[in-house]
């Protein structure tokens, strides 16, 4: 009998909404569907955060005879040691960096996705990042204090200082989900001594309604109108001020053309559609209908929304840095998210002919989709003790 602990805690932490809860729970129905009755199953959370938005991880336990352990009530060695826990997988790393990870021997499995902090701290990028429109003055100056009165370095230096032992612990099996985040956490921590894995994150379920559920949504679909989305456009490193700025001066060009972002909070013309919240279901279809997506970012581990919308043939008009690259290959359209005249000639060139990567687009799905079945099968493998 495999006792094992699964991680839950992605689908409390920030709202238990996004990426982090997606690929937690991807992973966590491979396992149940291939666990079987040898395994006892056992899932962190904690008992201070609420349920998520996104997953109901408590119906999940239930339905799954997961005995839930409450690791705000006692270290987690402890519960491990009392439930006599033969593997550990953490789905986050950077989520456990409040919690008492010292004295965890069992053998673990351990990602990280992306070290984004780390690397902002060390470029100073926030001196060049500015949104006029979805970030307030007192939101900047704090950002830009934080780092030139090394905030943000100590803060690395905490969160990081308590999860790294464990990430590098000999009875820890460290993953990442992208070569570029294996050789970044190689740059910066070169004190790791161990392999790092890559295992792309895994490709979500496609479930969509017939119908879109959101009335902004449904409106401009129907209208036939082309648009540009954005997702998470309240987060400032995702980058939303190029693209802002770029559209305006595009729909002067192009008067037919709209804007659509999720959660930016805030609308900058008459064309420009701001939603706060979409089911999974209506994301599949603004994916489908947009003319491309927007995808800008300062940084990403891995970046599920060009793969996304590559599900649909859209193009995507994407930040040359990081993984983003790695992961989208010759199907992107690429621009330094630096440069508002990039974006603007990128745009133009998907603007002119929506299907100008079609054929990449394609090929490259099929490429990313195998490669996510397969690490996915291999991880799952590796969590069930199958394999090593």
């Amino acid at each position: 009998m495999l006792n094992l602990l699964l991680d839950f805690l992605p689908f409390q932490k920030g709202g238990g909404v996004g990426g982090a809860a997606s690929f937690t729970k991807t992973i966590t129905d491979e396992v149940l569907r291939q666990c079987g009755d040898t395994t006892k199953l056992f899932a962190t959370y904690d008992s201070t955060l609420p349920v998520g938005r996104q997953y109901d991880y408590t119906e999940m336990a239930e339905r799954n005879q997961i005995t839930l352990l409450d690791i705000a009530s006692k270290p987690l060695a402890e519960l491990i040691s009392q439930h006599a826990i033969d593997t550990f997988f953490i789905a986050i790393g950077q989520q456990y960096a409040g919690y008492d990870l010292t004295g965890i021997s069992c053998r673990t499995i351990m990602f990280i996705h992306d070290i984004f902090d780390v690397e902002s701290s060390d470029n100073r990028i926030d001196l060049a990042i500015t949104d006029q429109h979805g970030e307030s003055r007192w939101q900047r100056f704090k950002r830009i204090t934080n780092l030139l009165t090394g905030r943000w370095e100590k803060r690395k230096q905490r969160v990081y200082g308590r999860i790294m032992p464990l990430f590098t612990a000999p009875n820890t099996l460290a993953y990442t989900v992208s070569d570029y985040t294996a050789n970044a956490l190689k740059y910066y921590f070169p004190d790791i001594a161990k392999d790092i894995h890559v295992c792309y994150s895994p490709l979500k379920e496609n479930s969509r309604l017939a119908e879109v559920e959101n009335p902004q949504l449904a409106t401009l679909i129907n209208s036939g109108k082309p648009y540009l989305l954005m997702i998470a456009a309240n987060r400032v490193y995702k980058n939303a001020a190029i693209l802002t700025k770029v559209f305006r001066r595009l729909q002067a060009e192009h008067p037919e053309l709209h804007l659509l972002t999720l959660k930016y909070g805030k609308r900058i013309s008459d064309h420009h559609i701001d939603i706060s919240y979409l089911s999974d279901s209506d994301l599949e279809h603004a994916y489908e209908h947009a003319h491309a997506l927007v995808f800008g970012s300062f940084f990403e581990g891995f970046g599920y929304p060009p793969i996304e919308a590559a599900r649909y043939g859209t193009p995507t008009v994407a930040s040359n840095v990081t993984s983003i690259p790695e992961i989208l290959g010759d199907a992107g359209i690429y621009f330094s998210p630096f440069y508002p005249a990039g974006l603007y000639q990128a745009l133009n060139q998907v603007l002119a002919d929506r299907n100008c990567r079609a054929d990449a687009i394609s090929r490259r799905y099929q490429e990313i989709c195998e490669r996510q079945q397969r690490d996915l099968n291999e991880l799952v493998s590796v969590i069930l003790n199958k394999s090593e």
